[in-house]
């Protein structure tokens, strides 16, 4: 498998599809540890579960170089997600630079379901640069 560090600027991840199943949405919830988060009704999925499914079906086609830093992220959710959908993340590098011996990647995401959009947002993450690393 390929790490972050080896992909250049522009480079697009294969779509990757996740299932928001009802085990899976109960042991987040349980594992946040957040009371308003287990009122929900109605069966709706909790906005950050899938922001963190998305990212771990990214890093099932690509690791994380040693010592990464998650710097920070900006997510817009634009749909409410149920228990059971079936969610498709696609997602590109934005940007790719180098500064003080880091790397840093700035990766956009889109998260789709049957009826479009339900996430947009970039993460940018930071590692440090092998000597003669591309920028």
């Amino acid at each position: 498998m390929t790490t972050l560090a080896a992909l250049e600027k522009g480079h697009e991840f294969p779509p990757a599809s996740f299932d928001l199943s009802e085990e899976w949405v109960d042991a987040y919830v349980a594992a946040v540890e957040d009371e308003a988060i287990g009122a929900l009704d109605g069966g709706f999925v909790p906005p950050m579960a899938v922001a963190a499914l998305a990212i771990r079906a990214l890093l099932e086609n690509a690791s994380l170089p040693p010592g990464t830093l998650h710097i920070g992220q900006e997510l817009a959710f634009t749909a409410p997600v149920r228990r059971g959908e079936t969610l498709t993340v696609a997602a590109r590098i934005a940007s790719r630079g180098k500064r003080a011996g880091w790397a840093l990647i700035a990766v956009e995401l889109r998260v789709a379901g049957d009826d479009g959009t339900v996430m947009t947002g970039r993460v940018t993450l930071s590692f440090p640069a092998a000597e003669g690393t591309a920028v």
